[in-house]
């Protein structure tokens, strides 16, 4: 797995924690505190003889409460978002059309106008309001087709408020849009920062532990069953003790770059200490085939030496390989791999056991 797909990941672990459940609430809030104000006013119309408006109020409240309902049931979907937003729009010419409560239906649209914004985010809806918007002066110069009869000054009032407010409406939006995606891009960047190993550039054990093993528990089916391998640089002492330990960083992100080159997209190589140990995890790969890509990992080692300009030193590593069938076993195999890997040392190293 590359840097990006690391980033990739966090952005997908961050948005869902934050952004999705920010979306839900509001959406949630809307829908029932708007579909009860709606079924107050439509019976209070009943009661007064407005049978047209009171149904048509009546219909919204029942439509916007069971979307959020359905939103409830059907929570990995984003189609409740866009559906409130079409409601908003029958339900603004609704209004229109019925003139609403002694012919105040236009002061309604407002709140209407927002709610579509906030709901469906703001370049999404700048289609909603233009189709709700394009659809009201339509009828307003159309009244002929209404119910309602509104006075030319009225219309004019109403045209010039709405198309300010929209203005405002999207501007603020946007800024607002705008300054949380750098203050997200910030907090992507400072998660990226605390998931990652400085000097190699690896996921560290943080992000293993908080990120990726927490999304293969989510998602087991993609991950499962799940190989990891240990991996110890032989005699890694003996390269700081002689050369230094500059080189010796240099040795480690040598390493790095081979073990990369030796597996998949979707696995991962972490550097888990501070010191010359890595782990690779291979999801979805049986234990005998995670042998298999670990030897074709020990020997692409062995076979590209360190070089620089004044050096050239030949390096071996030991593997331990164990897996686990489901992410209650992970960290047992982490601990077996581990054991694993200490036997390959005690009997000769530059093996995989």
């Amino acid at each position: 797995m590359d840097h990006s797909s690391i980033r990739q990941l966090l952005k997908y672990t961050h948005q869902n924690k934050a952004e999705v459940k920010r979306r839900r609430l509001t959406l949630f809030f809307i829908s029932y505190v708007g579909s009860s104000i709606m079924a107050i006013l439509a019976i209070e119309n009943l009661m007064v003889g407005n049978n047209l408006l009171a149904f048509l109020l009546g219909l919204w409240s029942c439509a916007i409460f069971f979307n959020a309902i359905f939103s409830h049931l059907y929570s990995g979907s984003d189609v409740h978002y866009y559906i409130a937003g079409v409601l908003v729009i029958f339900m603004s010419l609704s209004i229109v059309y019925t003139g609403g409560y002694k012919n105040t239906g236009l002061y309604f649209i407002f709140p209407l106008l927002f709610i579509q914004i906030i709901i469906v985010g703001y370049k999404a809806a700048i289609a909603y309001v233009t189709v709700t918007m394009g659809l009201i002066v339509y009828g307003l110069y159309n009244q002929w087709l209404l119910q309602a009869n509104y006075d030319d000054e009225d219309v004019t009032r109403f045209l010039i408020s709405a198309f300010c407010f929209i203005c405002v409406a999207f501007i603020g939006e946007f800024f607002w849009n705008q300054s949380r995606k750098e203050m997200y891009r910030d907090t992507l960047e400072n998660m990226r920062q605390a998931n990652t190993d400085p000097l190699t550039k690896l996921p560290n054990r943080r992000f293993l532990e908080a990120v990726y093993f927490a999304r293969a528990t989510e998602d087991p089916a993609d991950y499962f069953p799940l190989s990891v391998v240990i991996l110890d640089i032989d005699h890694f002492k003996v390269i700081n003790d002689t050369y230094g330990h500059d080189v010796g960083d240099d040795v480690l992100v040598y390493i790095t770059k081979l073990m990369k080159a030796s597996v998949r997209a979707t696995d991962i190589v972490a550097r888990t200490g501070g010191g010359e140990e890595f782990l690779i995890i291979f999801p979805s790969v049986n234990l005998s085939d995670a042998v298999k890509l670990a030897e074709k990992m020990r020997v692409h080692i062995e076979n590209n030496p360190y070089k620089s300009a004044e050096i050239e030193h030949r390096i071996t590593a030991s593997l331990g390989v164990q897996t686990a069938l489901t992410d209650a076993q992970i960290e047992e195999a982490i601990k077996q791999a581990d054991i694993n890997l200490y036997e390959a040392k005690r009997t000769g190293r530059n093996k995989v056991v």
